[in-house]
This record gives C-alpha cells, sequence and structure tokens, in this order.
C-alpha cells in the first residue's frame, strides 16, 4: 500500500510556505492528538497522528523537504515515462514572445517547454515532431527571498 502524499495529509498544496505547513500541522495535530482521542477510537487516531507526524517531519525542515519534493517529482517523471536525456536549461534558447524554452532533438524537431510548466514545477519536455522526452535541470527561484530592495 503507497503510503499517502505529506502535502495532502496537511491539507497544504505543494506551493505552500513553511509557515502554512507549520500552521496546518499544529491545527491538524491539536485537532487528532491520541490523547484528545476518545479510548475506542484510539488505534484509527494513531495511525492518522503517526501520518501526521511523518509529513511533518519531512516537510517541517527545508532541506528535507527538497529531497521529499525531488523524490517525488522523480516518482511522477518515472509514472510519465521514459526520458531521453536530461539538459541544463542554461543550454536551451528562450523565446521571449512564446515564453517557451527549447533544444533541439535528433528527429529533427524540438523539446519544448513553457516559463509557466517550469514555474509549476514540472520539468519534462516532449519533443514537437517524435515521442522522445527530455528532463529540464534547472533551480526554482523563489518569490520570498527576503532579501534586498523588492526588485526582481
Amino acid at each position: 500500500m503507497e503510503q499517502p502524499d505529506h502535502y495532502s495529509v496537511l491539507g497544504v498544496a505543494p506551493t505552500a510556505t513553511h509557515e502554512e505547513i507549520k500552521r496546518a500541522y499544529h491545527a491538524l495535530s491539536r485537532k487528532i492528538h491520541p490523547d484528545r482521542q476518545p479510548a475506542a477510537g484510539a488505534s484509527s487516531g494513531d495511525v492518522a497522528f503517526h501520518q501526521l507526524s511523518v509529513a511533518w517531519e519531512a516537510l517541517g525542515d527545508e532541506a528535507r523537504r527538497r529531497a521529499y519534493d525531488k523524490q517525488q517529482s522523480a516518482r511522477r517523471n518515472k509514472a510519465r515515462g521514459v526520458v531521453q536525456d536530461e539538459i541544463d536549461l542554461d543550454e536551451m534558447a528562450f523565446d521571449e514572445d512564446a515564453r517557451t524554452y527549447t533544444f533541439p532533438c535528433r528527429c529533427s524537431g524540438s523539446y519544448s517547454i513553457s516559463e509557466d510548466d517550469l514555474g509549476l514545477g514540472r520539468d519534462i519536455a516532449p519533443c514537437t515532431d517524435c515521442s522522445l522526452k527530455i528532463r529540464v535541470l534547472y533551480e526554482a527561484v523563489s518569490d520570498d527571498s527576503g532579501g534586498g530592495d523588492g526588485a526582481p
């Protein structure tokens, strides 16, 4: 049996901030903690609280959250099929008008991925002419860097 997604357990989106995750964890832990449950439902409450604790353990620390997100991304990519190659975003051409990145495919077509897809954490670019796919390697930039004068 597959474990539930940690974000689902906490009831937050994968894009949630650390503070949103922390608030969700504390609210749920107060609600479902085994000490607050009647004795008859203790075993199911223990399982739910254990899942909540595991989710908080994975998502409450930034380094563990990044590792979890990377693992989940790899699992989703594996489910989507075979990836031909991995290409760094810096090696791809950017089309300002279309807001897309492209890279030539060996079939004479091109791999293409939009800026919006990358912003949503999607990193698989299909070829426009054949069935090959590549994984685009890039670092996601956080909007809440907290430094500087607020300029992009």
